[in-house]
């Protein structure tokens, strides 16, 4: 005769809760910034115990990186325009929506401000947020190089920082509102270093 597998101890995960959750925290995130931001907190608002959110994240920085990943408003897409100018420029133009956001801003300086003193936030913030938006744009890149609009040869990660950097340096460091210029000069400046025909940039 056969038996009926055991089950598993506990009660099954809501998934209902991982919602309100990250929900709650991308709220307090976005009102109070990283610093502002408690397990206690984030489990009155989504109305849960502070074990149901440890059940799901064993720490603040687990819980903070998963809300920000989660969020699609502030997701960088992959686009296919046919150009690596017109890939650029419309990647950017969503960087400068983002980050001319104050509430965006705000949780930005916050969780930089602790990346230096917190080594299990700044690896968890790399890994799980940066990285997957740096892929987005480094397959943008590989793109233009298949498509020989790129110097092969190009150092990606240079670029990828010169497209993020001056953006963050304007808006996070000196919080200063970006110019919606500000994504077709960075894309750009791409272009005229890595592209192949530099004399011949596409508009």
């Amino acid at each position: 005769m056969a038996t009926e597998a055991p089950r598993a101890p506990g009660r099954p995960r809501d998934a209902r809760h991982d919602e309100s959750i990250l929900r709650a925290a991308l709220e307090i995130l976005r009102e109070e910034g990283y610093r502002g931001l408690s397990i206690e907190g984030v489990a009155a608002r989504a109305g849960v115990g502070r074990p149901t959110i440890y059940r799901r994240w064993p720490s603040k920085p687990a819980l903070v990186v998963a809300a920000l990943v989660q969020s699609s408003q502030i997701a960088v897409r992959l686009v296919d325009t046919g150009t690596i100018r017109g890939d650029l420029v419309a990647i950017q133009r969503r960087q400068v929506e983002l980050m001319n956001a104050p509430e965006n801003r705000r949780v930005t300086a916050g969780l930089v401000a602790d990346l230096a003193a917190d080594p299990e936030l700044s690896q968890t913030y790399v890994n799980d947020y940066l990285v997957p938006r740096r892929a987005v744009i480094l397959q943008v890149l590989r793109r233009g190089v298949e498509r020989g609009e790129l110097d092969p040869e190009m150092d990606f990660a240079f670029a990828y920082d010169l497209l993020v950097g001056p953006l963050f340096m304007r808006a996070v460091v000196w919080g200063q509102p970006l110019s919606p210029r500000a994504a077709e000069a960075t894309a750009d400046v791409i272009v005229a270093t890595f592209g192949v025909d530099k004399g011949d940039t596409p508009t």
